[in-house]
């Protein structure tokens, strides 16, 4: 019986995190819920696994939450994201959206207690304090993205040594078939129609630019000690194969299995054992063939931006993200268009004095300046 906290339970990955536990009850407890603002979700999930406390942290939606009767334990908005991650937890499962997966990664960290990172950003911005944490402690860190699950299965048994090259594979979003003169007109509503996955908005609006692969080629290179340049993105558009690792003798590993992220949260959360999922199996039959291409950097210029930003490290990688970040609730906002995403990030980037010593208040204080100088111009 391991015991869980999950952030970001009324998330995507949180709603099939909880579905894992569904599943085998034997096998898990859950602690602690987060979330941000879904107050009247979060309440049905604790009727539903009846944790010690839960917490929102948006403040309206936590006044909200504790003004609705609920009788548990509710933690305070502003300190949620600490107080949630306890010494006697087993793993934290971090499904939060953007930079506020750092902080409750470090501190599990500190506790020595397990991590299973569903939240790219953490790393992106602080691989360098997450990899230090890391050598004092006996955490284990584990991807839950899909890719990096895939990665991570295509290592296992092998000396990272003998790594040529990581393959990161990307549907390559709403958009890949449009012309680049056709990306200018397109609309928030659109972006939002993934043609393989479903997720939250941010995400699927980043894989629509591309940046989402971006960010994954940094978190990879930190997950897995390689050289950003050593991960290299190609579209695969059935979503089959999650991502691939080639060895120096030639030989290519895979993973493979139906578009779902049950699968990779429950390894995540199981490892090493391999459970039932109910996840559809790949009938290759049907499926036939599967396609490869080079992704196009002119039309989706955010994942070269990503790849430069990574190859050159330190906080310039914070600036990139919160750029982003506010760059895609723009565009959600109907603020800005399409490609004026990577506009306004290779904007910020350009003119971003970098630091490449840097701590968890630089990376805080980083992501709070680009934001709230960003929206004030666009006076939002």
């Amino acid at each position: 019986m391991k015991l869980l906290t999950l952030i970001g339970s009324t998330g995507s990955i949180g709603r099939q995190t909880l579905q894992v536990v569904r599943h085998y009850p034997d096998k898990f407890k859950v602690k602690g819920l987060i979330a941000h603002s879904d107050w009247e979700n979060l309440i049905k999930q604790a009727n539903e696994f009846r944790p010690e406390f839960i917490a929102l942290t948006n403040k309206e939606a936590s006044e909200k939450l504790v003004s609705s009767g609920y009788s548990g334990k509710i933690l305070p908005y502003d300190t949620a994201l600490e107080d949630c991650v306890t010494p006697d937890l087993d793993v934290v499962l971090v499904a939060c959206s953007g930079i506020n997966g750092l902080i409750p990664t470090l501190k599990a960290i500190s506790y020595n207690v397990d991590v299973a990172l569903a939240n790219k950003e953490t790393l992106v911005v602080g691989g360098e304090l997450v990899k230090s944490a890391l050598k004092g402690s006996s955490s284990n860190l584990y991807p839950v993205d899909s890719e990096h699950s895939a990665i991570w299965q295509s290592i296992n048994g092998n000396d990272r040594k003998d790594i040529k090259r990581i393959i990161i594979t990307a549907s390559g979003g709403a958009f890949r078939d449009l012309k680049k003169e056709e990306l200018y007109a397109v609309k928030a509503k659109d972006a939002l129609k993934h043609p393989n996955w479903n997720m939250g908005k941010k995400i699927t609006i980043d894989c629509a630019t591309l940046m989402n692969k971006g960010l994954e080629i940094i978190e990879a290179s930190f997950l897995f000690d390689v050289e950003v340049g050593k991960v290299v993105p190609i579209i695969h558009p059935e979503s089959i194969i999650h991502s691939m690792v080639e060895y120096n003798d030639g030989a290519v590993m895979a993973q493979m299995g139906t578009p779902s992220m049950v699968l990779p949260i429950q390894y995540a959360l199981t490892y090493p054992e391999r459970l039932e999922t109910g996840v559809s199996q790949v009938d290759f039959l049907k499926v036939r063939k599967l396609n490869f291409y080079e992704p196009d950097r002119d039309r989706f210029p955010c994942l070269r931006i990503a790849e430069e930003v990574g190859r050159v490290g330190g906080l310039l990688r914070t600036a990139m993200n919160a750029a982003n970040d506010v760059a895609v609730d723009l565009f959600l906002k109907d603020k800005i268009g399409f490609m004026e995403i990577p506009e306004l990030v290779l904007g910020e980037v350009n003119k971003f004095q970098n630091k490449k010593d840097f701590n968890l208040f630089d990376v805080l204080t980083c992501d709070r300046e680009i934001k709230e100088k960003i929206y004030s111009k666009y006076g939002v």
